[in-house]
């Protein structure tokens, strides 16, 4: 069964502990952001960019941004101008600084999606890697929407808490590094600080050096 999936890139973060745009930071000489980019064309027909105050920053990728609706309110908001823009049923979201996202793990989302298709199922299918949940590396219904506004137009703006309230299905990290061959501790990893910049590069390298 074939289901319409958009992918929401989410871009709208302002890097303060990084120092510097961490969405277009090199890993191997290719912008974190882009490598997203490329990684999710192969798996859904349509990706969209959850940009917040800077779409000209990515204006170069050649996809669609969207600015939030409600400016300054973090990762809610840009998942709210996402799935506003998406219009399908289902989205793929992701933040801008996870390096470590791949066609693997977006490939294994979306078959958790079309599972679900098939029964009443989830609002959400959100992974849990070694306890820790990860809400924007997941997959959402459209019809989380006016829920998530609501949170939004109550100044409530902690993610976790907005999906604790949801139809969620939380799915184990395990499972996706068994299915997809990937290392446990990569697949939520993301670049807050040059400190986990270094380590994303330092993996990288070693990777590298492992194939060649």
């Amino acid at each position: 069964m074939l289901i319409e999936i958009t992918a929401i890139i989410l871009a709208g973060g302002r890097s303060s502990r990084m120092g510097s745009n961490k969405a277009l930071l090199p890993l191997q000489g290719i912008p974190v952001i882009e490598r997203l980019v490329r990684e999710l064309d192969t798996v859904v027909g349509r990706v969209i960019i959850a940009g917040g105050n800077q779409p000209e920053a990515y204006s170069y990728l050649g996809k669609e941004i969207f600015s939030d609706v409600y400016p300054g309110s973090g990762p809610l908001a840009g998942l709210h101008a996402g799935l506003t823009a998406a219009e399908t049923p289902w989205s793929l979201a992701v933040a801008c600084d996870m390096p470590f996202a791949s066609r693997e793990v977006f490939e294994w989302l979306v078959e958790r999606v079309r599972t679900a298709e098939k029964s009443s199922g989830p609002e959400a299918i959100i992974p849990v890697v070694q306890g820790r949940v990860q809400p924007l590396l997941a997959a959402y219904r459209r019809n989380v929407l006016p829920g998530l506004e609501k949170e939004l137009q109550a100044g409530s703006l902690k993610l976790t808490r907005w999906t604790e309230g949801l139809h969620a299905e939380y799915a184990d990290g395990a499972e996706i590094a068994a299915a997809t061959g990937l290392p446990l501790e990569q697949i939520p990893f993301n670049m807050n600080r040059p400190d986990d910049y270094r380590q994303a590069l330092d993996w990288l390298d070693r990777d590298h050096k492992g194939n060649a």
